[in-house]
């Protein structure tokens, strides 16, 4: 990749899905790879919607109550997603539907709430090492890959979601090579989300996030020093 393409994204833009129904949360247990007994009203959970092979389709934040469930995920995933869970749920008796972002929801690990604007975001996930992937990233990495298991997005005492038998294998096979990284960024223009991160003339790797002078990658490189697509040099941060 040459350049840096004008669709893609340096920030993420948050849409809300609300699941309601009497067995809202418990549905919901079965394919997060969150821990839904632990969902609060006001504080969003971190967690990922997974595919059978493990893959991230999306990712974000989840709270609510048992009955009702909102979840945080880029609109550039959303339909997707959608799509997804519709699927699952012809057998539940809860009603997905879009709603307006929940303002003031706490989005831990960063220090961001819902509502606040896209680069505050983008900022705030950078800085907490927290990737929100998008249609460039989506269906590419297995949690451990983007960091989610390091801040606890992912359960393995929960039990079965979907793709957790690949996730809990290579957590516990230790076979994950590629891993999560942390960058600073140089030049006029930050790479986007899903440019290709190059180690001389190899590919290594894939930009996950971007804020705050930073550079989160997706990359199975150790080198201190990497090149964006446009040729801009990224430093390892300390």
């Amino acid at each position: 990749m040459a350049d840096t393409e004008p669709s893609r994204s340096r920030v993420p833009n948050l849409v809300a899905l609300q699941l309601a129904g009497a067995d809202a949360a418990q549905f919901l247990q079965g394919y997060l790879t969150a821990d839904m007994t632990e969902i609060k009203p006001n504080t969003g959970l971190p967690m990922a919607w997974c595919t059978l092979k493990g893959r991230v389709l999306a990712n974000g934040w989840v709270a609510g109550t048992s009955e009702a469930v909102i979840l945080l995920v880029d609109g550039s995933v959303a339909d997707a997603l959608e799509r997804e869970m519709r699927k699952y749920l012809l057998f539940s008796r809860s009603k997905l539907e879009c709603i307006g972002l929940p303002a003031g929801l706490a989005l831990p690990p960063t220090e961001s709430v819902a509502g606040d604007d896209t680069e505050a975001l983008a900022d705030a996930c950078a800085k907490a090492a927290f990737v929100v992937v998008n249609s460039d990233t989506s269906e590419s990495f297995l949690p451990q890959m983007i960091g989610l298991t390091d801040i606890g997005a992912v359960s393995f005492a929960k039990g079965c979601y979907l793709g957790q038998e690949v996730v809990a294998r290579a957590q516990h096979r230790g076979e994950v090579k590629v891993r999560l990284r942390r960058y600073e960024a140089s030049g006029d223009t930050p790479p986007a989300i899903g440019d290709d991160l190059l180690d001389g003339d190899r590919r290594v790797g894939t930009v996950v996030g971007v804020g705050a002078g930073i550079v989160l990658a997706a990359t199975r490189s150790e080198a201190a020093c990497l090149e964006a697509a446009d040729g801009s040099p990224l430093k390892l941060a300390a």
